[in-house]
């Protein structure tokens, strides 16, 4: 991903700027009734010219500071929830959320708009002309407050419940994974380079991002090629490999400039962190302290429905940047990272163990996730050990068997 179109996705999703766009709004809404005064026709300006707009103002910014209040409040408490509930790194979509940062951002920027208002018409800023404007505006105010209002309502049924949280770590998850079947390797060609200098990392971190085309326009520039020695996800100390260069032609500051690192993972451009952060869902959901086998049993399905989506959607298609070169996702890195937490902590659960066979046995039908789907199978079954005769039948008998099929 181009690196400045990441930085402004990262921007956008925080929740101070979507408010300050709506309260800039708000403010210029406010002060356009002066400058829309001459347009406004004379019935309007003589029906809706008078003090009534003022008290619509009025009430607009006694009520919506409160309102505001509340639901930074909620917000807050779903945070603190979801945390406790599911995971801290799903916690951070809930401030991401576009439903509840669109709601209070309009509730923001009304408040601000009707204050603005208010002290514009104090200060005999309007004339009969701009009181109209104004009136009309507040009215499209007030239904915009309403609707959001109501939606605000409905998202706060479902913000903090955990399956909403595991849904919403999936389609992170599952934009990310369909991204890279689209484009395998981001976009890179397929090999190493044997030798070349090493582009080292100036700051420790989590990789976020790479910008696969700018390193192809510095390669063919310098005629040489650039491999990619850490994807997203990865984390590197100051001073470890990033890339290595085929020549000396290409500045490493230059490469260096097509990696984000940062304190923590990206769901972006990392389709792990996605399978991460349900797998820790899960391992929590089957701590003696939660007992609660029917996450489990969500996370799983939400598991089956990832990779089988990833593995179906994998295309041969030709590497935009030829000169990148890049490794591929590890099918059974992507299966640990889910399935790992159940099958080392939920082995001895017989609920969670069937699942997880039946499941591993569904995604074996693709021949890319066959063998690790076989040997994380075989160490389930390892681990799992039934006390009860009749358990390890019925174990046994959720397993792979024909389903497999040959590369």
């Amino acid at each position: 991903m181009n690196r400045w179109i990441f930085l402004f996705r990262r921007l956008s999703r925080q929740l101070w700027w979507r408010a300050s766009l709506y309260a800039a709004l708000g403010v210029i809404a406010a002060l356009a009734g002066a400058w829309g005064a001459p347009f406004a026709p004379d019935v309007l300006a003589e029906r809706f010219g008078g003090d009534s707009v003022e008290a619509v103002l009025t009430i607009l910014a006694s009520s919506l500071l409160a309102v505001a209040t509340f639901s930074l409040g909620a917000m807050v408490t779903a945070y603190t929830s979801v945390s406790s509930a599911a995971t801290p790194r799903a916690a951070a979509l809930i401030t991401g959320d576009e439903s509840t940062q669109k709601a209070l951002s309009t509730f923001v920027g009304a408040f601000l708009y009707a204050i603005v208002g208010v002290t514009a018409i104090n200060a005999q800023y309007y004339g009969p002309g701009g009181r109209a404007i104004i009136f009309v505006f507040s009215l499209g105010v007030v239904a915009l407050v309403a609707f959001r209002l109501l939606t605000w309502v409905s998202r706060l049924t479902s913000l903090a419940r955990l399956s909403h949280t595991v849904e919403r770590v999936e389609a992170e998850a599952a934009k990310a994974l369909k991204a890279d079947a689209e484009r395998p390797r981001m976009g890179a060609a397929s090999g190493t380079l044997s030798q070349g200098q090493i582009v080292a990392a100036a700051s420790t971190g989590y990789v976020l991002n790479v910008d696969v085309q700018h390193l192809q326009t510095l390669a063919e520039r310098a005629d040489a090629r650039v491999q990619i020695l850490a994807r997203p996800g990865a984390f590197r100390m100051r001073g470890e490999p990033l890339a290595r260069l085929d020549g000396d032609k290409i500045a490493p500051d230059a490469v260096l400039s097509a990696f984000i690192l940062g304190r923590e993972r990206s769901f972006d451009q990392d389709p792990r962190y996605g399978l991460i952060v349900l797998g820790e869902i899960a391992d929590k959901a089957l701590s003696s302290a939660v007992n609660d086998i029917g996450t489990v049993v969500c996370v799983v399905g939400s598991g089956v429905r990832l990779l089988d989506q990833w593995a179906d959607q994998r295309t041969g298609k030709v590497a935009e940047c030829d000169r990148v070169l890049a490794e591929a996702l590890d099918a059974s890195e992507l299966l640990d990272d889910i399935f790992g937490p159940v099958l080392r902590h939920g082995a001895h659960d017989l609920t969670a163990a069937i699942r997880l066979r039946k499941a591993l046995a569904s995604l074996s039908v693709h021949p890319v996730l066959a063998g690790p789907a076989l040997a994380m199978d075989a160490r389930l079954l390892q681990a799992a050990q039934p006390q009860d005769a009749a358990d390890g039948a019925l174990l046994r008998r959720c397993g792979l068997g024909e389903t497999v099929r040959a590369d």
